[in-house]
């Protein structure tokens, strides 16, 4: 790598340019940080398909303020010389970054720390924590939108960095889904990190000297959360490295070959009810030039593009409802398939029904999968965790254990682990699939966590 000898003022100047406004800011005591955690839509969900958990849930949240509240007034204490002077500050903001196909535009996130009340009493974190959340069931669990649980961190004196991605924030409903691509999840983080940090400077926040980052992702991001590492280790400037100080990651339920997981999903139609978003919503994402000359739209029957809904005032159609998440509109389509050829063009499905992998189109997409997402030629320099449980249903283990023996070079490298997650048989489903229930308490139990190591004593927890 090229020594970087970007000055401090030229690193303020990047964080500026990456910066491009305030949307909201919030102030919290520590009970009001309790109350304000979730969203209506979320907690509507848990009350009708998880009652019983309910109340447990929330007496977790309010136990877990209680039991860190000593420590963070004594940490305090030594900086305002009282311990009743900080707060919870919470800040959305834009930032410019680029999309799937190239595109320049403003994305929203989240950055969320424990500072002092005193004005010009700066504070100094003892960690940064990165989170890229996993797929939403509502658009108003974006980070930006609500906290949901990762800001549970800054319990631990930790600034918690959330971006919204792509498709959703300020831009839900105008940017369609680009998780097909880790690399560029990857770079969007990276360009939300950079804002945030502005942020917490100008709030005299910063990281401690003896401070380090950890980085978090699972299910749909947990390649993303991969390509960030990879990303950090092999190509990110000095300056952004000396900011951040990387020391582990953690990825779960879904580290696995991307190319492989959708050639998993194209044997099982039987699961088409709940994959129908991952088979189809990637393609609009990426240009023509990116999917080896064919558009997205050709990817699809004909149906799909004469079919039309107005959403506020403009027409779409099937596939970009799909693209842009809009279940109102397009589960009624999907819940009853059970054939991928009333998903794919019909020059991608064989007499028999099934998806032709050796079609032109298909090899098209999956060395575009393979090239937005590769991780084959990547050494983790910092120590990397991955999990992911036997009982999941839409990403089989055996891809999560071939992905951790690459990652590993077949166990040799000692800073790559694999953690098996338990089976979680006394939480209540509810009618959820496995891989969702497991991903939500993996998401509450990384929430909890200090460390990505901590995470192999919290799943034991709730074997």
């Amino acid at each position: 790598m090229k020594q970087d000898h970007t000055s401090q003022q030229d690193r303020h100047e990047l964080s500026r340019k990456s910066l491009v406004r305030i949307l909201k800011e919030n102030h919290y005591t520590p009970k009001a940080f309790t109350d304000a955690l979730g969203s209506p839509f979320f907690w509507g969900l848990m009350k009708s398909t998880q009652p019983i958990t309910l109340p447990l849930l929330r007496a977790l949240l309010k136990a877990t303020v209680h039991y860190h509240q000593p420590g963070l007034n004594a940490r305090f204490k030594k900086e305002c010389g009282k311990k009743q002077c900080w707060e919870i500050q919470s800040y959305t903001f834009s930032y410019r970054s680029q999309t799937v196909d190239g595109r320049e535009i403003e994305m929203s996130g989240r950055v969320t720390f424990p500072n002092n009340k005193e004005e010009g009493t700066p504070h100094q974190v003892k960690t940064i924590s990165l989170h890229m959340h996993q797929a939403f069931f509502h658009e108003e669990w974006a980070p930006s939108k609500n906290l949901m649980f990762a800001p549970l961190k800054v319990l631990w004196d930790s600034a918690v960095i959330e971006p919204d991605l792509q498709k959703w924030g300020i831009n839900y409903g105008i940017e369609v889904d680009g998780g097909g691509s880790g690399l560029h999840m990857a770079r969007q983080l990276a360009d939300c990190t950079v804002a945030a940090l502005e942020i917490m400077r100008l709030h005299g926040v910063s990281l401690a000297p003896e401070g380090y980052t950890t980085n978090w992702g699972s299910s749909q991001n947990a390649v993303p959360t991969l390509m960030f590492a990879k990303w950090y280790d092999t190509e990110a400037p000095q300056w952004f490295k000396e900011a951040l100080r990387l020391r582990s990651t953690f990825s779960a339920q879904g580290a696995v070959d991307l190319s492989r997981l959708m050639q998993y999903s194209y044997r099982h139609p039987e699961d088409i009810d709940t994959n129908f978003v991952l088979l189809l919503s990637y393609f609009k994402a990426f240009t023509p030039s990116q999917l080896g000359g064919y558009k997205a739209e050709e990817f699809v029957p004909q149906w799909y593009l004469d079919t039309l809904f107005e959403v506020n005032g403009r027409k779409i159609n099937l596939l970009d409802a799909v693209s842009s998440y809009y279940p109102q509109l397009t589960d009624s389509y999907f819940q009853k398939m059970k054939s991928m050829n009333q998903i794919y063009a019909p020059d991608i499905i064989t007499a028999d029904g099934e998806v032709a992998i050796d079609s032109p189109k298909m090899r098209a997409w999956m060395s575009c999968l393979k090239k937005y997402n590769n991780l084959d030629d990547w050494t983790p320099a910092h120590s990397v965790y991955l999990a992911h449980s036997p009982n999941d249903e839409m990403i089989p283990y055996e891809e999560a254990y071939r992905f951790y023996l690459i990652a590993s070079q077949q166990k040799q490298n000692p800073l790559v682990h694999m953690l098996t997650v338990p089976s979680m048989r006394l939480i209540p489903k509810g009618g959820l699939k496995p891989h969702f229930v497991v991903a939500f308490v993996g998401q509450l139990l990384m929430a909890l966590a200090e460390n990505p190591e901590d995470m192999r004593r919290l799943y034991k927890s709730v074997k």
